[in-house]
C-alpha cells in the first residue's frame, strides 16, 4: 500500500508564514533555536487541520500554541535524524511544489507581492519545501515503509484470528415510515391486501428511503434499535410485520431476505483488515520513534503554557535572541 502526505498538505506548510517583528526565543532543541516566528507558522500549519478556520484571532490561536510547539519540536527532531543520517531533499519533489504554488497565482508579480506580504522570498520559500520534503523522506523511512504488511502477515493473522471476523445474522428490509398512525395503518391494510410495498412507501414513507421504495438494505443483527430488531428477526422473507412504533414515528417493516451468520472470507476481508492493521502499526512505530528522539534530546522549552480557568492558556514571555 502507498502511504504519501498529499501535495497540497505541503503546499499549506509552504503559505503558512508570518511576518513576525519578536523573533523571541521560544524552545531550544539539541541547541537549535526555535522561535516565536516559527511557532506561530506552526499554529497556521495545524490550524486547518483541527477546525474549519484558516484566520483566528491573537487571543484564540493562543489555545494552540501547546499543540503547535509540541509539533515544532518533533519536526526539528526528525528534521536533525534525517540531516545526521545524511538524507538528501528530492530536488525535483522541491521543484515541483515550487511549482504547483506559483500556480496559485495568476501572474509572477502576484506571487512576489504575496510573498512580500508575507515578509518571506522565493528563496525562503524554497528552503522550506525542502526542509518539508526531508522530514517527509525520514519519516517514510522510519514509519511509513516498516509499517506496510505484506500478504503473507496479513494471511497469517487472519487464520490466527478468524472468529473476530464473524458477519452477523443479516436481513434485508423495507420500511414504511410516518408519524400518522392513521396512515401508517392505512398503509399496512394496503399491503395485506396485495399491494405493492414499494410503490405504497413511495408514496406514504416520510423518510429519504422513499425514493428507494422503501429499501434501507441488509442491516445487521444488533445494529437496530430493539423495536426493529425484535420484529425484523422473526419475519421470514416475504413477511411483513405489525405496526411499530419507535421514537414518535410509526413504521411497517418487511424482511426481503435473510442472511445467517458466517464467517467472512479473507479476500472479503483482506483490504479493511490491511488497512487496520498498518494504521496501528503506524501509530505505533511514530509514537515509538518520536519517543526515542525526545529521550536522546536535550529539548528546552522557554515558553510557558498553563491552561487557566475561563481564560483559555496563559502565555509568559519567552526569552529574547539578543
Amino acid at each position: 500500500m502507498k502511504r504519501y502526505i498529499p501535495v497540497f498538505l505541503i503546499i499549506a506548510m509552504a503559505f503558512s508564514f508570518h511576518a513576525y517583528a519578536a523573533e523571541s526565543i521560544v524552545a531550544r532543541v539539541n541547541g537549535t533555536d526555535l522561535t516565536m516566528s516559527d511557532l506561530e507558522n506552526e499554529v497556521d500549519r495545524i490550524i486547518p487541520q483541527m477546525t474549519f478556520h484558516r484566520d483566528l484571532a491573537a487571543d484564540k490561536r493562543s489555545k494552540f500554541y501547546p499543540k503547535a510547539l509540541e509539533e515544532l519540536i518533533i519536526r526539528e527532531l526528525q528534521y536533525q535524524e534525517a540531516v545526521a543520517k545524511g538524507i538528501k531533499p528530492d530536488k525535483d519533489q522541491v521543484n515541483a511544489q515550487m511549482e504547483q504554488i506559483r500556480k496559485r497565482f495568476k501572474t509572477k508579480k502576484e506571487f512576489r507581492n504575496y510573498l512580500e506580504n508575507k515578509g518571506i522570498n522565493e528563496d525562503k520559500l524554497r528552503k522550506r519545501l525542502t526542509r518539508d520534503v526531508i522530514i517527509m523522506s525520514i519519516f517514510k523511512e522510519k514509519v511509513i515503509i516498516p509499517s506496510q504488511i505484506s500478504e503473507a502477515e496479513l494471511k497469517d493473522y487472519f487464520e490466527k484470528n478468524g472468529q473476530r471476523f464473524k458477519q452477523p445474522e443479516t436481513v434485508r428490509l423495507r420500511v414504511i415510515s410516518t408519524s400518522d398512525e392513521k396512515k401508517a395503518q392505512g398503509a399496512l391494510d394496503k399491503v395485506k391486501a396485495g399491494g405493492d410495498f414499494a410503490e405504497i412507501a413511495s408514496n406514504v414513507s416520510e423518510d429519504s428511503f422513499r425514493v428507494k421504495g422503501g429499501d434501507i438494505g441488509y442491516v445487521h443483527k444488533g445494529r437496530m434499535i430493539p423495536e426493529f430488531e425484535e420484529t425484523a428477526f422473526k419475519l421470514k422473507p416475504g413477511e411483513v410485520g405489525e405496526l411499530i412504533k419507535a421514537e414518535g414515528t410509526w413504521f411497517v417493516l418487511k424482511v426481503e431476505d435473510r442472511k445467517p451468520e458466517r464467517l467472512l472470507l479473507f479476500d472479503e476481508i483482506k483490504e479493511k483488515l490491511r488497512q487496520e492493521l498498518e494504521n496501528r502499526r503506524l501509530r505505533e512505530l511514530k509514537d515509538s520513534w518520536f519517543a526515542d528522539l525526545k529521550a536522546k534530546a536535550k529539548i528546552e522549552v522557554l515558553l510557558k503554557t498553563e491552561p487557566a480557568e475561563g481564560e483559555g492558556v496563559k502565555m509568559h514571555p519567552p526569552m529574547n535572541r539578543n
